[in-house]
């Protein structure tokens, strides 16, 4: 199995991934996409998406594109713009793509649509690369 391949099983087979119902469905060097659809275990007090649910939807597809590079990156920072809701019953899309890198740390840039290509939230992940990813557990 290749890497990518690798990081998308290890990916989709982590408990955040079943918690929140995340499928990683593309891997390779420098870009990730995955889809999930929202639950009413999702939804803030008002009805749509909670922003956190959302924000680690973007982070587990992010780290996916991250780790696709042949090493380990964790999240150190990130920057979220919401931009619009989602509700019950919504599949939500996030593409990731590496947009920086340095020996120490990258950079990667995720998209959050809706079914619609409507923008729901635009982040800003900077990772710390601290090893190979194909041998993290």
């Amino acid at each position: 199995m290749d890497r990518c391949e690798e990081i998308k099983r290890k990916f989709n087979e982590c408990s955040v991934s079943a918690l929140l119902g995340i499928t990683i469905d593309h891997v390779e060097e420098g870009l990730a996409r995955g889809r999930m659809t929202v639950t009413r275990d999702h939804t803030n007090v008002f009805g749509g998406i909670h922003g956190g649910i959302l924000f680690a939807f973007a982070d587990q597809v992010g780290g996916a594109c991250g780790n696709s590079m042949d090493y380990t990156a964790l999240l150190v920072e990130s920057i979220a713009r919401f931009k619009k809701s989602a509700g019950v019953g919504d599949i939500l899309y996030a593409e990731a793509r590496l947009v920086h890198t340095r020996k120490k740390v990258d950079t990667v840039d995720i998209t959050v649509t809706n079914g619609r290509s409507e923008v729901l939230a635009l982040l800003k992940m900077t990772s710390y690369i601290v090893g190979n990813a194909a041998k993290t557990p």
